[in-house]
């Protein structure tokens, strides 16, 4: 493996680890002027846009628990965060001068998949199926402000009706696919917080992708999809898109590397690969395949918690000697030493 990063001329790394194993790989990125990404970094382009392009307002699960008397769930919630929405309903706002927590969603042309565990809000449905989500949100913005629009949305004076009552609205939200839908959000919050109180809470779609994003910040000050070619990080999240860099031969190496049991490189790479993977099977068309750990099973961690809005450790609930990321890293750091790299 360390021959093989010394001889790339443009290697590329896909990565989903804990923060350790993020912070060990970035790292490694550095000392061999790899371009890194999330191995699911399409899936991150527009959440990671909303607070490098957009901004806007936001709040910790923490804080809607106490505070919030009026939620609003907007388009469809990750299973994942199901049971933290379901908490949320089963307490009160403590801090709050309401005794009971409301609930709306808004909904548009692709139909919210709520799925039995949401069913249970009883949350009063706002929209249309006839519009997508960021015109939907568009017409409640303008009726929020005194304007009139000619969308036909269901339940649009219950919207009112339970907006203007509120003393602390919330608009919870996980997978907005699109940044119209993000910046219409935002506006409306923004508009809102002229005269009274009003925020977001956003759930990431993969926790452990959003400490990625984290840790690579702080590491570079850029979000995932940044650069070390030119030995200063670069972020472009079109230059720096591994599957582009690929297909358009940019790029010579490509290191991918997954703690999901499931997860396997891809079949026909048009570059050699190596594989840091959970699987005992060597993955299919990789040069070198590794046997990796996993943070809180094999080994202990770090990942990211929406549930407290910080990062959180974990233990590892079955030690094992399989290695960790950050083990693996730095035997290749110092096996690069020897193949005439500088640490």
């Amino acid at each position: 493996m360390a021959k093989l990063l010394a001889k790339s001329r443009c290697p590329v790394f896909s990565i989903e680890s804990d923060v350790h194993g993020s912070r060990s790989l970035i790292a490694l990125a550095e000392r061999v002027g790899a371009t890194y990404d999330h191995v699911n970094g399409r899936n991150l382009l527009h959440e990671v846009a909303l607070h490098t392009d957009i901004g806007g307002f936001f709040a910790t699960a923490t804080e809607v628990r106490r505070r919030a008397d009026l939620i609003i769930i907007v388009g469809d919630i990750a299973a994942a965060h199901h049971d933290l929405i379901l908490s949320l309903a089963s307490t009160a706002a403590d801090l709050s001068s309401s005794s009971r927590r409301r609930w709306l969603q808004i909904k548009g042309k692709a139909p919210a998949a709520a799925g039995e565990p949401l069913r249970r809000l009883k949350a009063i449905e706002v929209g249309s199926s006839d519009f997508p989500i960021d015109a939907v949100l568009g017409s409640l913005r303008a009726m929020l402000a005194g304007r009139k629009t000619s969308a036909p949305l269901a339940n649009i004076d219950a919207f009112l009706s339970e907006m203007a009552s509120a003393r602390f609205p919330v608009f919870v939200f996980s997978h907005l696919n699109d940044p119209a839908s993000l910046a219409m959000l935002q506006g409306m919050l923004g508009d809102i917080n002229r005269a009274r109180r009003a925020t977001a809470l956003f759930l990431p779609f993969d926790d452990d992708a959003w400490g990625m994003v984290l840790a690579s910040t702080w590491m570079t000050g850029f979000p995932p999809r940044t650069s070390f070619s030119t030995g200063s990080p670069v972020h472009d999240p079109w230059l720096c898109d591994i599957e582009r860099m690929i297909v358009d031969k940019e790029a010579d190496l490509h290191m991918w590397v997954s703690e999901r049991d499931e997860a396997r490189p891809p079949k026909r790479s048009r570059v050699p690969t190596v594989a840091l993977v959970r699987s005992e099977r060597p993955a299919a068309g990789a040069l070198v395949t590794v046997r990796i750990g996993k943070a809180g099973l094999d080994h202990d961690g770090v990942v990211y918690s929406s549930r407290i809005g910080t990062l959180r450790s974990v233990a590892a609930t079955a030690p094992s000697a399989l290695p960790s990321i950050y083990a693996i890293v730095g035997q290749l750091e110092h096996a690069l030493q020897g193949e005439g790299l500088p640490s």
